[in-house]
């Protein structure tokens, strides 16, 4: 069952304007459409039928299926949130998420993606049907990897409560080498030496180690205390998650940096343009759309029909 008619466009050219729009700002939507096809269509023509079907896929009943894409390799979650600019409120969190296998070399692929502009909850449950909604056995062999942001954490413990928790290697650096600049300076050799050596450590699993010579740090101004209470706590509070030997050999990634591509590639590129300004629907609407076609499930958008 085809897309019926709306505002006097016709089926094919609906489904060529939504699939423009996923991509580029409805500005150049209308130009590209009129230079491709040579006929015309109107910005305001081609925002009205992206936010009634967006609406329609975020609303339905009707289940979208799964991509076809055989899912092979070990199961991988991961999410992130970043800025966009929304009118009356400045700048506000969109969430995103992506389920992806990971091959015994470690490569990442058949990504699918989970993306909402609404609570943090909402992200957990679109991510779990990413995920294809696995069972809590199945959940066991999946690893889930973040930053340690509370809310991630949560999310993990609703959804796949079995998955192994890793904290993102990276982002645990990154604390080691705050600690390095305000103890010994930006970019000083000293500085790089100490860091390579608890970063190395880190990487090695040695937790103890890198707690041990940061609990033997003397700070003797607010901005060492403040790197090293920061960094104290993290390890603390996270350094059980941080077993990266370990994950390595049971073959799981350590870094969440699809989470930051995906940031990117599903957000930034298309809703951070310049002088881009959303409504929190508008923008919903639209990312169920890109969402759709980032998971190579486009070919799914002729069955929801339209008013």
């Amino acid at each position: 069952m085809g897309i019926r008619r709306g505002i006097s466009v016709s089926q094919t050219k609906e489904r060529q304007v939504l699939l423009l729009s996923v991509h580029m700002p409805y500005t150049e939507v209308e130009k590209v459409y009129e230079e491709l096809r040579g006929l015309r269509t109107s910005k305001s023509a081609v925002q009205r039928r992206v936010q009634a079907v967006g609406k329609t896929l975020r609303t339905t009943d009707q289940e979208i299926p799964a991509s076809t894409v055989s899912r092979t390799g070990k199961g991988h979650l991961t999410a992130d949130a970043t800025m966009v600019y929304f009118r009356g409120e400045g700048w506000k969190e969109v969430k995103v998420g992506a389920h992806y296998d990971v091959d015994e070399k470690r490569k990442a692929h058949n990504i699918r993606y989970a993306g909402t502009v609404g609570r943090r909850e909402a992200l957990g449950q679109k991510l779990y049907e990413c995920a294809g909604q696995p069972s809590l056995e199945q959940t066991e062999g999946m690893a889930f990897v973040s930053d340690a942001a509370p809310w991630l954490e949560e999310m993990q413990q609703m959804h796949f409560p079995r998955s192994t928790l890793i904290v993102d290697f990276f982002h645990a650096s990154e604390y080691l080498w705050d600690v390095a600049r305000t103890f010994y300076g930006e970019g000083r050799p000293q500085s790089q030496r100490w860091a390579y050596t608890k970063v190395r450590a880190l990487q090695e699993g040695d937790q103890r180690g890198i707690r041990r010579s940061l609990a033997q740090m003397s700070p003797k101004t607010p901005d060492q205390k403040e790197s090293l209470k920061k960094a104290c706590r993290y390890f603390i509070n996270h350094g059980h998650k941080m077993d990266y030997p370990r994950y390595e050999a049971m073959g799981f990634h350590i870094g969440s940096g699809i989470a930051e591509a995906a940031c990117k590639h599903v957000i930034q590129s298309r809703f951070k343009r310049a002088g881009m300004r959303w409504s929190h629907e508008g923008a919903e609407n639209l990312l169920q759309l890109r969402t759709l076609y980032l998971n190579r499930q486009w070919n799914h958008l002729g069955q929801f029909q339209m008013n």
